[in-house]
């Protein structure tokens, strides 16, 4: 897998440094908006070829993959346009603005025979996993709670009235899109679509949301999903059933570096592992599917994908939060 990236954010940065732990992946150029600023990342991360022309990285045959790590309303962009230029795309979460995107470009990568994944690390951690495994021991399930809540570093400009792209919603950005689509994954991942759903955002004066709780409502048991881009919390999730609880004390960027059991008599077992770069297990898992020309299984990874899209896109619109790219 010999890959050219978009975007020059610190999530760049965590992807090129667990790309090089992957057997197999070679990252071969990047992009920014500005030849400097593509120079100078280039040269940070030793990567031999640095553009501030997108459609010439495009047309560079020595790159197959293409991660797009863009403003949120660009990802379908420039997605669509590796896809049109053959090809296969890493995309960042999230995937699209809204359904109609997502749709358009599935359509490309199956009508191509191309690759499309979503960069969603915590569906490939062991932990995960784990946790999954494990469910069983938690008797019936009556209560999900997950809280992944991080003071912007961008939150003091939007209050100044200066409307940083993730706190637009023309760049399709908000505590939702941004923050609580992790809790979103951990949610579906282990318990798939809920039936019914309902966000619940603290608003700013642009429309978009700051902070919010987003409650999904299964057949048996209610999952609570809070985040916040405007606050801090410790993060954490727990899984609460008639036979015991599963705690997670630690759920950064969706991730569970430690996990236990907690019986109904207070006894614990420790389930978590120690995981390396969380990166990096999805960039292998990506690297093999590729290898092995394994198209089913990210397919069926995308129409879960869809699902969360088509999760998000209602809830938001239901409480009244609108993007640009819905136009």
């Amino acid at each position: 897998m010999k890959i050219g990236t978009i975007g020059t954010n610190f999530i760049v940065d965590r992807f090129i440094d667990a790309a090089k732990q992957v057997n197999n992946v070679e990252i071969i150029a990047v992009y920014s908006r500005s030849q400097e600023s593509a120079d100078a990342f280039a040269e940070k991360h030793d990567v031999g070829k640095a553009y501030c022309d997108l459609k010439a990285m495009m047309n560079d045959e020595e790159i197959d993959t293409i991660y797009v790590a863009s403003p949120n309303s660009l990802h379908y962009e420039h997605s669509l346009m590796a896809l049109h230029h053959g090809k296969h795309v890493i995309n960042e979460k999230p995937f699209a603005s809204n359904l109609k995107e997502f749709d358009r470009l599935v359509e490309e990568a199956t009508t191509r025979n191309l690759m499309l994944w979503e960069a969603i690390t915590s569906i490939y951690t062991p932990n995960l996993n784990i946790i999954q495994d494990n469910l069983d021991e938690c008797g019936d399930i009556k209560l999900v709670t997950c809280n992944f809540s991080q003071y912007s570093s961008r939150y003091q400009a939007y209050k100044e009235g200066q409307n940083p792209n993730v706190f637009t919603t023309e760049f399709s950005g908000g505590a939702l899109m941004d923050i609580n689509i992790y809790n979103v994954h951990f949610a579906m991942y282990l318990f798939g679509k809920p039936n019914h759903y309902r966000y619940y955002p603290n608003l700013g004066a642009n429309g978009i949301d700051t902070s919010g709780v987003l409650i999904f409502e299964y057949d048996d048991f209610i999952a609570t999903l809070i985040g916040s881009k405007d606050s801090d919390s410790k993060n954490f999730a727990t899984i609460q059933g008639d036979a015991g609880a599963i705690i997670m004390d630690d759920t950064s960027i969706g991730v569970c570096s430690n996990a236990a059991f907690r019986t109904n008599k207070g006894e614990l077992k420790n389930l978590g592992l120690h995981q390396a770069d969380h990166m990096t297990y999805e960039i292998n898992a990506f690297e093999k599917m590729l290898a092995s020309e394994d198209y089913d299984t990210c397919y069926e990874l995308l129409d879960y994908s869809r699902e969360v899209v088509e999760v998000l896109e209602k809830a938001r619109k239901d409480a009244g939060i609108f993007f640009k790219a819905d136009e």
